[in-house]
C-alpha cells in the first residue's frame, strides 16, 4: 500500500472518530481533544496538498483539499457544541455555518466527498431545530472589478469556473473597488453569517438568538431617552447587523484553537 493510501485511510478513521462525538451530550473535554487531533490532520493535509501541488498532481491536491474542508467541517461543528455549553450561541452560529460552507466545499473539492452533502443536509436541520430563526440580510454592492482567485485576471475572460477545484484550490470570485449600495432583509442569504444580532425594545436591546434584554448604557440613546431631552425621535428600529463576512473565500478554514 502506498503512503499516500496510508495516509488516506488514517484520516479517514480520525474524521471517523470525531464525527462520533459531534453531539451535545459528548464530553467537552473529549471534544476538545478531538479539536486538537483535527487540527494536526489539517496541518498534515496541507503540507501534502503542497507536496501533491510541487509536482503537478492535480487530482491529489483536490483530494487532500477535499480533507482539508472535511476536517474544517466536523472541527467547527465541535465547536459549535462546545460554544452551546458555555452558552455563547451567536458564536455557535458562526461556527455552525462555517461547518456548512465547509462540507459543501469538501463535495466540490473531490469526486472522494459527495457523501459530505448528506453532512451539509444534517447541518442545516440542526440550524433548524437547534436554533432559533433568524433574520437574514443580503449586502448590494456596486463592483467595479471581478477578479479570478485562480489567475487574477478578471472573472469571466478565463477558463475557470466559480466552486470548481483547481491544483489543490477551490476558484471564487475576488470582488474589487467595492462601493455599497443597499441592504436588504432576505429569506435565502448567500452568507448566514449576515443577519440581524439585537434590535432595540423599551429599557435595551434584545439579542435574537438568546432573546435577553441587554440594558441600554449611557452612551446609548432610546426612542424613551430621545423624547425626554428634547430632540428628534424616529419610528424606525434600530438594530445591530452583520451584514457582510469573508464567507466569499472558498478555502478551508484553518483553526488556531479550540474554544
Amino acid at each position: 500500500m502506498s503512503e499516500s493510501h496510508l495516509h488516506i485511510e488514517s484520516f479517514n478513521a480520525i474524521l471517523k472518530d470525531c464525527q462520533s462525538l459531534s453531539c451535545m451530550a459528548r464530553d467537552s473535554g473529549l471534544q476538545r481533544d478531538a479539536c486538537t487531533e483535527l487540527r494536526s490532520l489539517l496541518a498534515r493535509a496541507s503540507e501534502l496538498k503542497a507536496n501533491a501541488v510541487a509536482v503537478g498532481d492535480e487530482d491529489s491536491a483536490n483530494l487532500f483539499l477535499g480533507f482539508e474542508c472535511a476536517a474544517s467541517s466536523v472541527y467547527s461543528e465541535l465547536r459549535m457544541w462546545l460554544l452551546l455549553k458555555e452558552e455563547n450561541p451567536n458564536e455557535a452560529w458562526s461556527a455552525l455555518i462555517d461547518a456548512q460552507m465547509a462540507a459543501t466545499s469538501a463535495a466540490r473539492a473531490h469526486r472522494g466527498f459527495m457523501h459530505l452533502l448528506h453532512q451539509h443536509a444534517r447541518l442545516e436541520a440542526i440550524e433548524k431545530l437547534v436554533f432559533p430563526p433568524q433574520v437574514f440580510l443580503s449586502a448590494g454592492w456596486i463592483v467595479g472589478r471581478q477578479e479570478c482567485s485562480i489567475c487574477a485576471a478578471e472573472y469571466g475572460t478565463c477558463d475557470h469556473l466559480v466552486g470548481k477545484p483547481y491544483m489543490g484550490r477551490l476558484c471564487s470570485i475576488v470582488a474589487r473597488e467595492l462601493q455599497g449600495n443597499h441592504v436588504a432583509i432576505v429569506k435565502h442569504p448567500a452568507d448566514k453569517k449576515c443577519r440581524v444580532i439585537t434590535f432595540e425594545v423599551e429599557g435595551g436591546k434584545r439579542d435574537r438568538m438568546t432573546w435577553k434584554i441587554e440594558p441600554a448604557n449611557r452612551t446609548e440613546r432610546t426612542k424613551d431617552t430621545a423624547a425626554t431631552d428634547g430632540s428628534a425621535t424616529s419610528d424606525g428600529l434600530t438594530c445591530e447587523v452583520i451584514f457582510a463576512t469573508g464567507a466569499g473565500n472558498a478555502q478551508p478554514n484553518h483553526p488556531n484553537d479550540a474554544s
